[in-house]
């Protein structure tokens, strides 16, 4: 157990040296260092085999043990509050990565369209709060059903397509959307819809700074603990679904339509299932985005940000629960990290997800056998 937790806070303290080095020799090192564990981990059988066995046997310890750094990490990132809104970013790419695996990686329906179901729960927060003057907790907990409603319209030409042609369909529809946003006056246009107002919880709005341990944190510490609560609650809801009779019919739909039909599966409410159920999430993400930043307008849900929810499925592992964990908290802080490269940026993180789906198509965390009892 002592080795578990060692373990954890090694990784913890490299992590954080990494995010808050502002030196590039200072950045280079803590790199180095991580790379060299990372290397031992991988090319020593023994040591992988003696950390494997530990972790499996003190799962629950590990567990606990990466609770309690996620709840201190404002807490050492508190001389940088961007990099706390930074972590509250990759914990909303959780949960709408978790929702939108369920679609991808379980059940085999290729959904595109993320961000534009994002884009609903957010929109719909900000017509909620601002043009009708509900409250922002209240709109938060609506909203995704808007767009979960709205998906099981677009259910109907999906289920006709297969393939391909079903990529192209989600695709239209994140365009179709985006269209829609910009000339809709009660929208707000191009200009979008402002001052949505935050969260309030018991008295205490989100805009104030709360403290821990004594500590004063950032104001954006508020959604941290709140978009982490959300992404542990369904990153839970969305294991017990995959080993559930759910999870399986849907993976029997995902490897094998007609033999899942011989053995008497309904194809139709299957994916209907599945489809509903993962953009409750990630309309859910797209609603706690507008009450974070009090604003909302169509280039944040373009269909780059489409992309990015895809690629942290890619690079996670399709399929993989922990996988979709791993590749949101890899996919959205170390673009931030090496900004100052500028426009090369982007085209290593475009490198990084050729070189995935070229030497690791299974991503850094595969899925697991299935297995039965």
């Amino acid at each position: 157990m002592l080795l578990v937790w060692l373990t954890e806070a090694l990784v913890f303290a490299l992590v954080v040296a990494g995010i808050l080095a502002e030196r590039p020799l200072a950045l280079a090192a803590t790199g180095a260092a991580l790379v060299c564990a990372g290397a031992l981990v991988r090319f020593v059988p023994p040591l992988r085999a003696a950390l494997a066995g530990t972790f499996a046997r003190h799962r629950a310890a590990a567990l606990a043990g990466g609770a309690l750094l996620a709840l201190v990490l404002p807490l050492a990132l508190r001389a940088s509050p961007y990099w706390t809104f930074v972590a509250t970013l990759a914990l909303l790419y959780i949960t709408i990565g978790q929702g939108l695996n369920l679609q991808i990686g379980t059940a085999g329906v290729l959904n595109l369209a993320g961000a534009a179901f994002a884009g609903l729960g957010g929109y719909a927060v900000g017509l909620l709060t601002v043009s009708a003057g509900w409250p922002p907790w209240l709109a938060v907990l609506v909203a995704p059903w808007v767009a979960v409603v709205v998906g099981t319209v677009l259910f109907v030409p999906i289920l006709k397509t297969r393939g391909h042609y079903l990529a192209l369909v989600t695709i239209a529809f994140v365009f179709i959307f985006n269209i829609l946003m910009n000339n809709f006056e009660f929208t707000g246009g191009p200009q979008g819809i402002k001052n949505i107002p935050t969260l309030r919880v018991f008295g205490h709005a989100f805009t104030d700074k709360p403290a821990l341990f004594g500590v004063e944190l950032p104001a954006h510490a508020n959604f941290y603990y709140a978009t982490l609560v959300v992404a542990a609650l369904t990153t839970w809801i969305i294991r017990r679904l995959h080993d559930s009779w759910l999870g399986l019919t849907l993976n029997t739909l995902r490897d094998d339509e007609i033999a899942a039909r011989c053995c008497g599966v309904s194809i139709t409410r299957g994916k209907l299932l599945a489809f509903c159920i993962g953009n409750f999430f990630i309309g859910l993400g797209g609603a706690l985005y507008a009450v974070m930043v009090g604003f909302v307008s169509p280039p944040d849900f373009d269909f780059g940000y489409s992309l990015v929810m895809l690629s942290v499925i890619i690079i996670g592992g399709v399929d993989s629960i922990p996988g979709v964990v791993l590749g949101a908290c890899l996919l959205l802080p170390l673009p931030e990290r090496f900004r100052f490269l500028h426009e090369y940026r982007l085209l290593l993180y475009g490198l990084v997800i050729v070189v995935m789906l070229l030497y690791r198509p299974r991503g850094l965390w595969p899925a697991q056998v299935r297995r039965y009892r």
